[in-house]
């Protein structure tokens, strides 16, 4: 059956439910807003999730790319380790602010998690920015990066690419960028969990 579930992963489906502008969330700075209620469909499940912030990242003062971050409905967590070590359906979602070359956006992934985590991850941090070098992002790029209970990560560059790297300690390597003790930014931090 979980086999069977991660193949299906595959064929990862967004819905989302919104009722009216008030039910979006805008960074500042941008045109993006996210809206407070999704619906993951992975398989035949659907995962109702809530939004629990947004932040934009900004590299020497230059807006990168607009981020969203989203957990199950169930899940009680009330601080960012906790959201970062939960093992339950949550997404970040990336909006890009600027174009940014492949592999500028691969070198950036690598330093954070090294940031954390030094040189634990060398073959998974090998797999995921030989992912994302390959592809250019250009402004309204999106990506999907979803942590994927009991397996790992999967990477969804939209429209280009995506790809699954197992492993629960690498994906939560992945939001440890944004909400580990060296991270991206305290603003990015305390903007994805400002709504736990």
């Amino acid at each position: 059956m979980k086999s069977a579930w991660i193949l299906s992963v595959a064929a990862l489906f967004f819905a989302v439910a919104v009722s009216s502008a008030d039910d979006a969330v805008p960074v500042k700075g941008s045109n993006v807003k996210y809206p407070v209620a999704i619906t993951a469909t992975l398989g035949d499940q659907k995962y109702s999730q809530k939004l629990t912030g947004v932040a934009m990242r900004k590299k020497a003062f230059v807006d990168v790319y607009a981020i969203g971050s989203y957990v199950a409905n169930d899940f009680k967590g009330k601080t960012p380790e906790e959201l970062a070590s939960a093992d339950v359906i949550k997404q970040l979602h990336l909006v890009m602010e600027r174009n940014v070359s492949g592999s500028d956006m691969a070198k950036a992934f690598e330093t954070a998690i090294r940031a954390n985590y030094g040189s634990e991850f060398d073959n998974d941090l090998a797999k995921l920015t030989g992912l994302i070098a390959q592809y250019d992002l250009n402004k309204g790029d999106q990506v999907w990066i979803t942590h994927v209970p009991g397996y790992g990560l999967h990477f969804n560059l939209v429209g280009k690419r995506q790809e699954f790297i197992p492993g629960l300690k690498f994906a939560k390597a992945v939001w440890d960028i944004y909400l580990g003790p060296k991270n991206v930014g305290e603003a990015v931090k305390k903007g994805l969990t400002s709504r736990l």
